[in-house]
């Protein structure tokens, strides 16, 4: 018996959305049409003919869709809110607040209607769009699980794959985003955004002539910015492919990948000293550090070393790793190249300073600021140093020049923000607060210790 009844009751519910529907019929073919005089029609029919209806969710979504094409976003916002009010558990409406939000970009609005949504209903498109708010958010990894989850809800859109598998290749999943897109041109072949997409994936992968391929149809099918490789890469050698992508892989900061570019150049014999030091500060930048010493070294080694970079990179490697002594000794070899580079000093000084060998270390500052008297990050150095040793007058003097030299040194503002302290300079939180605007993490602490 509840079962019959159960059936009855959905039999009925869809018959009156139908009627719903053959109603609005003429209204929703105006706000269709996505012109404003018709929109302005579907208003004032709304308001003449069925104004007994204002009391349903029905008809305040229809003047919230009419008011979007006719530019009155505020009244499209508060027309949504009024059919939800009278229809709170109607997963739909949540939905169509959502589109509206997103469309007058007003993201996080957008994301909670989805949200609201998905919990009512889990429905394969609202997951979508939810995907699609996170992704515009740069709330990536909410955006794969959104697709992710679209997909599991029976929701497939050559768009959905697409904006997907973006998303896998951006967080270096290059094998199943090469899957997604696949997907994506499964469904309609004639995508161009997607041969582009998986143009890149292919180079990332390093499948050189696919690449080539799918951006030439990128470019065959209408795309106008598509990853494209050049003409001369193409129809290059396979070494001159590879030291294509392992350097562009390194610009991009696309470290893992241009480690795996690099030693496929060298196993093919381009064993030429810089392929060993490029290789060697991506195994910096993800802090293998073994590996890049071994890679540095190599590369010393080898005819036609840039040793001036080779002994600064070797330095800066030490110094991560706090071998200070090691670190001094490149930074010594870098200045005997070229005694005039005021850099080289303020590395080693910072060493020093490290081995708490102060005398040595100001020197070095100070050498440094002879060579370039402007040299902002010496005068921060250095007025570290002074805080060290207590002298905190110089210390203040030192860090506000680096911050007048420039401007955006959060470092310079971080030591100021100390020195103040100890010389009783009351304004000191504005310099912590700067430090933060400025990329210095470590601002945070002093923030949260002495201005909250």
């Amino acid at each position: 018996m509840n079962k019959i009844l159960f059936l009855i009751i959905i039999i009925f519910s869809i018959k009156l959305q139908g009627q719903s529907d053959i109603k609005y019929q003429e209204i929703d073919a105006l706000i269709e049409s996505n012109s404003m005089i018709n929109a302005m029609d579907a208003i004032k029919k709304l308001k003449e003919d069925f104004a007994k209806d204002s009391i349903n969710s029905d008809y305040w979504l229809r003047h919230s869709k009419a008011s979007f094409v006719f530019f009155r976003y505020e009244d499209a916002s508060s027309s949504i809110d009024k059919a939800i009010q009278l229809n709170p558990n109607d997963a739909e409406l949540y939905f169509e607040k959502g589109l509206l939000n997103n469309k007058i970009h007003k993201l996080e609005i957008a994301l909670q209607a989805f949200e609201k949504a998905v919990n009512i209903k889990k429905v394969g498109k609202y997951y979508y769009w939810k995907g699609i708010v996170n992704q515009q958010l740069r709330e990536t990894q909410s955006a794969e699980d959104d697709y992710q989850a679209a997909i599991e809800n029976k929701f497939e859109s050559r768009e959905l794959f697409n904006n997907l598998a973006i998303l896998l290749a951006e967080s270096g999943n290059n094998e199943k985003a090469l899957v997604m897109i696949n997907k994506a041109i499964n469904l309609d072949n004639q995508y161009p955004q997607a041969y582009s997409a998986r143009a890149k994936i292919n180079f990332s992968l390093l499948n050189f002539d696919l690449a080539c391929k799918d951006g030439k149809t990128a470019v065959k099918l209408g795309h106008k910015n598509p990853f494209q490789l050049p003409d001369s890469i193409c129809n290059g050698t396979l070494n001159q492919k590879l030291q294509f992508a392992s350097d562009l892989f390194t610009v991009n900061k696309l470290y893992k990948q241009g480690i795996i570019a690099y030693t496929m150049l060298i196993n093919n014999k381009a064993t030429k000293s810089d392929n060993f030091l490029n290789r060697g500060y991506c195994y910096f930048q993800i802090k293998e550090y073994v590996n890049a010493e071994k890679d540095y070294l190599k590369a010393l080694s080898l005819p036609k070393a840039s040793r001036d970079q080779i002994y600064d990179n070797l330095s800066l490697l030490y110094f991560d790793m706090n071998n200070f002594e090691k670190s001094i000794e490149y930074a010594t070899k870098r200045i005997e190249l070229d005694p005039k580079n005021h850099v080289p000093y303020i590395d080693r000084g910072l060493c020093y300073r490290k081995l708490k060998n102060y005398s040595n270390a100001e020197k070095d500052f100070n050498t440094s600021l002879e060579l370039k008297p402007d040299f902002f990050r010496a005068f921060g150095y250095r007025s570290f140093l002074y805080l060290e040793l207590g002298q905190y007058k110089k210390s203040f003097e030192d860090a506000s020049k680096s911050i007048k030299i420039n401007p955006k040194y959060g470092y310079g503002y971080i030591v100021l923000a100390q020195a103040k302290q100890q010389i009783g300079i009351s304004d000191f939180c504005e310099d912590y607060y700067n430090a933060k605007k400025y990329g210095e993490r470590e601002a945070e602490q002093g923030i949260k210790e002495y201005c909250k």
